[in-house]
C-alpha cells in the first residue's frame, strides 16, 4: 500500500491503533488457521491484497461502519458459526485500516471473501446442479454435430469413452481464481486512471465474469471431448487455463476498460489528514481496543464444542448404531452404511458427501438426480483404487425430503423441523435403489425413525 505517513506526523494514538490493526491480522492467522484453506485461491487473494488496496480518501473514523462491525461480531457469537466469525474478522480489519490509513476501498474485502472456504463451499455445492446442466448442454451441442454423445449424470459418453465434468477439474475449480483476477483488474484500472468504478457497475461486471466463466467452461468441455483429452493428459489442465484466460479474463478486461472510460466517476483528490480532535482520537482508539477484545472473546465462543444429544440405544434390526462427533449418527450392517448428519440452522453448512467422501480419498463419478417414488435424490459412484461404492443422499426432516438447497434452508428459516443429511452407501449397484426406497417409505421406516431418535436425543 502506498501511504505517505511519516513518523513525525504520526501521533501516539495512531501508532497504538496501527498496532491494533496488526493485532487483527495476528488474531486471524492464529485463530482462523483451522478454518482457512491454504489452497490456490486463498494464497492468490493474499498475494493480490497489497495490489488492490488503495487510499481513496482521508483518514476518518466512521461510526456507521463501526456499528456494522460490532453487529457482525455479536452475530458470530450468537450463531457460533466460524464463517460468520470470519466475516466479522474481515470487516474489523477493513474498518481498522480505514481508521488508521484512510479508506482502502472495497476490493480487499472482496478478495478475502472470494478466497475464503465459504466461497469454495458455495462454488462446489450450490453450483452442483449447474454442473449437471453443463453436461446436458455439452451433449446437446455434440449431438447437433451428429456425434453419438450421451449424458450420464456428470459424465459424457462418446465412442465408449467417459468424460467426467467433476468439481476437481481445473476449469470448474478456477471460478474463484477468475473472480479474484476480475477484482484485481478493476482495481488496476482505477489505480492507473483518475476515476472510480461505481459500486453498482463493479458488481455488474463481477456478475458478468460468472457468465464468462460458465461459457468458457462449456467450451472447454467440448474441446476436451472432441480432442479426447483425458484427465491424466498434461493438456487437460492446460486447456482449462487457456480457456479461462482467452474466453473469460481477456473479454472481461476489454469490457471493463471500456466501461471505465465511459461510466467511471471522476475521483476528487483529498489530502491525507490525521484525526482532528483529542476526543475523536480517544473514542476511536477505545472502540478499536474493544473490538479486538470482543473478537478474542468470540474465538472461544465460536470454537466452543457444541453439546450434542446423547445417542439413543439402537434397536434397528440388523443395524449397529454409533454416535460420532458433531451429533452425526452412523448405522451399519453387512450390506449398507447410513450416515445421518444433523443441520444446526438454515445458514449452516452441511457435511456434504462431495466434500466428506473426497476428503477420504474417493472420487465421484456418474453423479445424477434419480427419481425414487415421489422423491428425487442424488446418486453417484465412489472410486478409490480398485474399490467402487454406490451412494445416495438427500435432505430429510422426517416429513419432507428434498435435494434443493434453497428448499430446505427456507423451510428451516420458517420454523419447520430441522433437516438432516441422509447418506446411504452400498457395495452393490442393485442394492442402492431398493434401500433408498425403503428409507423413503411412507410408513415408519428407518429414516423417519432415525430422525425421531435424533430429535429426541437432542432434546435430552
Amino acid at each position: 500500500m502506498q501511504f505517505v505517513v511519516t513518523w513525525q506526523r504520526v501521533g501516539r494514538q495512531q501508532v497504538a491503533t496501527a498496532a491494533l490493526a496488526a493485532g487483527y491480522l495476528l488474531l486471524g492467522f492464529i485463530f482462523l488457521k483451522d478454518y482457512l484453506l491454504w489452497d490456490m485461491p486463498w494464497l492468490l487473494a493474499l498475494a493480490l491484497l497489497p495490489l488492490v488496496a488503495q487510499a481513496k480518501g482521508p483518514q476518518q473514523y466512521s461510526l456507521l461502519k463501526g456499528v456494522c462491525v460490532f453487529a457482525m461480531v455479536a452475530l458470530a457469537a450468537y450463531t457460533q458459526a466460524g464463517t460468520v466469525f470470519f466475516f466479522a474478522w474481515v470487516l474489523a480489519l477493513w474498518w481498522s485500516l480505514g481508521s488508521v490509513f484512510g479508506s482502502v476501498g472495497i476490493y480487499p474485502v472482496l478478495l478475502l471473501l472470494l478466497g475464503s472456504p465459504i466461497f469454495r463451499y458455495i462454488s462446489n455445492i450450490l453450483s452442483f446442479p449447474l454442473r449437471l446442466q453443463l453436461t446436458e448442454a455439452a451433449v446437446q451441442l455434440l449431438q447437433l454435430w451428429h456425434l453419438p454423445a450421451e449424458a450420464a449424470g456428470n459424465v459424457i459418453l462418446l465412442h465408449g469413452e467417459e468424460f467426467a465434468v467433476d468439481p476437481a477439474c481445473a476449469g470448474l475449480s478456477m471460478l474463484a481464481v477468475s473472480l479474484l483476477l476480475a477484482v484485481f483488474l478493476l482495481a488496476h484500472l482505477q489505480k492507473r486512471g483518475s476515476k472510480d468504478f461505481p459500486n453498482g457497475l463493479a458488481v455488474l461486471l463481477l456478475g458478468l465474469m460468472l457468465l464468462l466463466n460458465l461459457g468458457c467452461n462449456l467450451l472447454r468441455i467440448l474441446l476436451l471431448v472432441l480432442f479426447r483429452i483425458m484427465p491424466d493428459h498434461p493438456l487437460h489442465d492446460l486447456m482449462g487455463l487457456l480457456c479461462l484466460l482467452l474466453y473469460a479474463v481477456l473479454p472481461f478486461y476489454l469490457l471493463a476498460r471500456s466501461c471505465y472510460s465511459k461510466f467511471g466517476v471522476e475521483r476528487h483528490q483529498q489530502p491525507q489528514r490525521l484525526w482532528r480532535g483529542k476526543s475523536i482520537r480517544i473514542i476511536a482508539l477505545l472502540n478499536l481496543c474493544l473490538l479486538l477484545s470482543l473478537l478474542v472473546a468470540g474465538v472461544f465462543v465460536v470454537n466452543k464444542p457444541e453439546p450434542v444429544g446423547t445417542a439413543v440405544a439402537a434397536d434397528f434390526e440388523g443395524f449397529e448404531e454409533e454416535q460420532l462427533d458433531e451429533g452425526v449418527l452412523k448405522f451399519t450392517n453387512r450390506q449398507a452404511l447410513v450416515y445421518l448428519k444433523p443441520i444446526r440452522a438454515f445458514y449452516s453448512t452441511e457435511h456434504h458427501p462431495l466434500i466428506c467422501w473426497e476428503g477420504s480419498g474417493y472420487l465421484f463419478r456418474q453423479v445424477r438426480a434419480l427419481q425414487v417414488g415421489s422423491t428425487t435424490v442424488y446418486t453417484g459412484e465412489l472410486h478409490h483404487a480398485d474399490e467402487k461404492l454406490y451412494t445416495a443422499w438427500w435432505m430429510d426432516n422426517g416429513s419432507h425430503q428434498t435435494i434443493d438447497q434453497w428448499d430446505w434452508r427456507w423451510r428451516m428459516l420458517r420454523g419447520e423441523a430441522a433437516f438432516n443429511l441422509v447418506n446411504v452407501t452400498v457395495a452393490g449397484e442393485n442394492e442402492l435403489t431398493p434401500l433408498v426406497a425403503e428409507l423413503l417409505g411412507k410408513q415408519r421406516n428407518l429414516t423417519s425413525a432415525i430422525v425421531e431418535k435424533s430429535q429426541s436425543g437432542h432434546q435430552e
